[in-house]
């Protein structure tokens, strides 16, 4: 057991059992040298945090003027954001909830630090809070619902952009997320981006919903209903508001909207396409549709690969879950392309748009693009360990180890598993390839107590001295 480890359980010892005496100065004291010692466990952070709100005896608002008193302590935590000093974020956030631990912008602070730090598991919790503080805060929600789909945790990620988007109906991040959300969460479902053939994938299907008790009171009167009264349907209401009013662009853009929410993509497409004519082509609209389309399409591949997977005989239909894919890559390439142009700062498009570039083998592409994606921490090592596989494919070997070593500079396995052993399997190529045995036996070893079915590592570790090909291969 490591000394760090080993003194922060005698703390919270100590702080369990002055917790238990209702001390809670002291279980503080005690709680919060833990943090010190393991900031990465959650456990710790609750503990303390749970504690102080005991020495208000839960009064949700702190000590007595903690909003003047805290206006020192969001002085420095503004300057320590300014020199990015995440760590000093982080202390200053900590002192502040001594004060007031229900105070959603330390909360964030918090978070916000930690993210930076790639201490995820905290950022999340800091987040959640500072969500949970104060739901209608857009930034707060953005945030958290971000980190929450890197993690690949699709409900509540989807809650937080469906908050921002009633909030703001214009908001195109919101609108945006919320479809990548249900593509990649159906994608995550049926499993065929991660497959290596269709016979691997398999995809789950969902019943339409069904109103048993509208059924049953249409059957008893024998007859279907036919129309809608106000209020009845939004459905109605709007297509009826439409009539009176066709040049309001916002009419059509909700319709669309709803028929989103109802998976009905074939209509929310023709929603979008009467309003990007009344609007003359307005580049947010349009963007709005190039995500219907890339959904539909996504939904196309999903049902033609299920196909092939239930009749593995009929080439046919493997080859236009084949077509059906391509054309979805073309697609993003081009949507992508756009959407970068509509917002050059956004780095999280410039990463999704190189990923594809690679697909499609245009790496020369995609290094640019990672080159500007690795100034976003919550990318960052992503990024750096595609742009050093970008140069790895491009020959530039000496830049791609330098790359991916920089990208392992305090990686953990446990928070980025799959950029943790991408970059030690092309480290372990680089050198086996040198012939550097001891260096490739070392990457290929740390990806083997992790995954020891990863690639072609146990082959490779038990061939080594015997290295042949190229490293982009």
């Amino acid at each position: 057991m490591e000394e760090r480890e080993k003194g922060a359980q005698d703390w919270f010892k100590k702080g369990t059992e002055a917790m238990n005496h209702k001390n809670w100065d002291y279980a503080v004291k005690a709680f919060g040298m833990c943090v010190v010692l393991m900031p990465e466990v959650i456990l710790y952070r609750q503990s303390k945090h749970g504690c102080i709100r005991k020495s208000f005896n839960d009064n949700g608002s702190g000590a007595k003027m903690a909003g003047m008193r805290l206006m020192g302590i969001r002085g420095r935590i503004k300057k320590c954001r300014m020199q990015k000093d995440w760590k000093g974020v982080e202390t200053a956030a900590e002192e502040g909830f001594l004060l007031n631990p229900w105070d959603a912008q330390l909360m964030f602070d918090l978070g916000d630090a930690c993210e930076n730090l790639e201490n995820t598991a905290i950022a999340r919790y800091g987040l959640e809070r500072a969500v949970e503080y104060d739901k209608d805060n857009i930034e707060y929600n953005r945030r958290l619902g971000h980190l929450l789909v890197e993690r690949r945790d699709y409900k509540p990620a989807r809650a937080c952009f469906e908050r921002i988007y009633k909030l703001d109906s214009n908001d195109s991040d919101a609108r945006s997320m919320m479809s990548r959300i249900d593509a990649e969460a159906t994608m995550d479902r049926g499993g065929y981006e991660n497959a290596d053939n269709t016979r691997d994938v398999k995809v789950e299907q969902q019943a339409a919903p069904v109103d048993a008790y509208e059924a049953d009171r249409q059957a008893r009167k024998g007859t279907p209903k036919t129309t809608d009264a106000p209020g009845e349907s939004a459905e109605a209401d709007l297509l009826h508001a439409i009539r009176k009013d066709s040049k309001n662009v916002n009419l059509y853009l909700k319709l669309a909207d709803l028929y989103i929410k109802d998976r009905q993509f074939g209509k929310a497409q023709d929603q979008y396409n009467k309003a990007l004519e009344i609007s003359n082509n307005n580049a947010e609209i349009l963007e709005q549709l190039h995500d219907v389309q890339i959904t539909m399409l996504r939904n196309d591949l999903s049902e033609a690969t299920e196909r092939a997977r239930k009749n593995p005989g009929k080439e046919r239909l493997i080859e236009k879950a084949k077509a059906i894919k391509a054309d979805l890559l073309a697609k993003e390439v081009e949507f992508l392309t756009h959407s970068v142009g509509l917002h050059p700062n956004d780095m999280r498009k410039k990463y999704e748009l190189a990923q594809r570039m690679i697909s499609t083998k245009e790496t020369a592409k995609a290094i640019p693009l990672l080159q500007q994606a690795v100034s976003d921490p919550r990318i960052k090592v992503e990024a750096m360990v595609l742009l050093g596989e970008c140069f790895a494919k491009e020959g530039k070997i000496e830049l791609s180890r330098r790359q991916f070593e920089k990208a392992l500079d305090g990686l953990s396995k446990e928070d980025k598993p799959d950029p943790f052993k991408a970059a030690h399997y092309y480290l372990g190529r680089i050198y086996e390839k040198a012939n550097k045995r001891d260096q490739a036996e070392h990457h290929y070893g740390e990806i083997l107590a992790v995954d020891y079915e990863y690639k072609d590592v146990l082959k490779r570790l038990e061939g080594l001295g015997t290295a042949e090909g190229g490293i982009g291969e």
